[in-house]
């Protein structure tokens, strides 16, 4: 791929997933997975201030190969420049996964991939 050294972020997937033990259904949040990707399109806007808490909400988009293993609602804990050994993450919930095939034809250009929109919704 041509844009291989383009996902310089990491995410790490994680889902409800739905377990039975002893015949009681439960929820259960699992690792997924942990995938390159890249973060783009930042919109941060400041804190949102109330008597009880400050609130940061942002929304990005999220870029990944075709195949990442991402579904609406996941929570994802990406990490800007994991591939590259920085360690700060930020946590997101999945949006909408919109895949984006080979855009000319059929040239192989390395431009497929995925695009999911983030959501972040922190209380501090």
């Amino acid at each position: 791929m041509i844009f291989d050294g383009w996902y310089t972020d990491s995410v790490e997937v994680w889902r409800d997933t739905d377990t039975v033990i002893n015949f009681i259904s439960t929820q259960a949040r699992t690792k997924q997975g942990v995938y390159p990707c890249r973060v783009y399109k930042s919109d941060k806007g400041a804190p949102i201030m109330s008597d009880r808490e400050a609130r940061i909400r942002g929304y990005e988009k999220l870029a990944c190969e075709l195949g990442t293993d991402i579904k609406p609602g996941d929570e994802l804990i990406v990490t800007r420049g994991g591939a590259l050994g920085a360690t700060q993450t930020t946590r997101y919930f999945a949006g909408e996964v919109m895949p984006y095939y080979e855009p000319v034809g059929g040239m192989f250009n390395g431009l497929a991939h995925i695009e999911v929109g983030l959501l972040e919704n922190e209380a501090t």
